[in-house]
């Protein structure tokens, strides 16, 4: 048609609308802090309801027991949740602290039986019986009577210069055996020592388990007796592990007081008092040597030192 532009029609161009640009902050609104946060945030839940209890109470129930271990009893019922009690929960009720105690009791056997003491008591045993074999008199030569001398050296008794130096130096030998335990035998005193404070801890802990079961017993016993009655029963369970406790306070002193006195024998007697009786029973020998011989009094004096050394011995080691 005339007029009309070739090339077909054009398309309709459409103008997007302008960006809306975001409110900006003036400095005052900037400066502003964060709105408060009005009401809690937390997980709506049940409160937990605590057993009313104080130490007071638990003292008219305790016979004797004294302030910590009220105040550890009440903590442990404190820390009972009431509305999640279950008969599992009260059957372990001081499991932990019974359990502890099997264990430690277990330790303390075997710190007890530990091989330094089989040693020691050898040495001991080997050095008493060999001090209260030396016939120091006859070994001197000073001896009364011919059947005395006609004896010597068939019989048990160490009563020749011979015996006597082999004496000497076997008793040497035992003095620098004893010497090299005398360390061992104190780490094991310190281990038992610490054994013990832990029982003395797991005692307290025993009381106060028993106590407060016991509370929740009575607390129980309208509400839920099954529960109550499971209390009183792991009381009189704790109540027993607390008396063999108590009971086995005397051995366990004896087993720590043991390694001491093993200690002071050997430092009091043997490495101070014995070497001296071990040089003059060296210089018996030495005598001998050159054809002389102890005075009737020097040998006398040699036998009460011996005589001496075997009573001390005795007493330190507690026979």
């Amino acid at each position: 048609m005339p007029g009309e532009k070739k090339g077909g029609p054009r398309p309709t161009v459409v103008t997007p609308p302008p960006a809306r640009k975001k409110p900006t902050k003036t400095s005052a609104e900037a400066g502003k802090p964060a709105p408060a946060v009005r009401t809690p945030t937390a997980i709506p839940g049940v409160e937990r309801k605590r057993i009313p209890i104080d130490a007071t109470r638990l003292r008219d129930l305790a016979f004797g027991s004294d302030a910590r271990t009220c105040a550890l009893a009440v903590g442990l019922v404190q820390t009972f949740v009431l509305d999640k009690a279950t008969e599992r929960k009260v059957i372990l009720w001081g499991q932990d602290v019974q359990t502890s105690h099997s264990e430690l009791i277990a330790q303390v056997l075997k710190l007890s039986q530990t091989p330094i003491f089989v040693r020691i008591e050898g040495y001991i045993d080997r050095m008493m019986t060999i001090l209260k074999s030396i016939d120091v008199v006859s070994a001197s030569g000073n001896a009364q009577g011919g059947i005395a001398s006609y004896f010597r050296g068939i019989n048990n008794k160490i009563d020749t210069p011979e015996e006597l130096d082999v004496a000497q130096r076997e008793l040497d030998q035992l003095i620098k055996h004893m010497r090299r335990g005398l360390d061992e035998l104190l780490d094991l005193k310190d281990q038992l020592e610490t054994q013990a404070k832990r029982l003395d801890e797991l005692a307290v802990a025993s009381e106060a388990s028993a106590l407060a079961a016991s509370f929740l017993a009575q607390y129980l016993q309208n509400e839920k007796p099954n529960l109550a009655q499971g209390f009183t029963q792991r009381s009189a369970s704790l109540t027993q592990t607390l008396t063999q406790i108590r009971q086995n306070d005397s051995v366990r002193e004896m087993q720590i007081n043991y390694p001491l006195r093993l200690v002071h024998a050997i430092q009091d007697v043997a490495l101070v008092a014995l070497p001296d009786v071990i040089a003059s029973i060296a210089s018996a020998v030495s005598l001998n040597g050159r054809k002389l011989s102890l005075s009737p009094t020097e040998a006398g004096e040699l036998h009460y030192k011996l005589r001496d050394i075997i009573s001390k011995m005795a007493i330190q080691e507690g026979r």
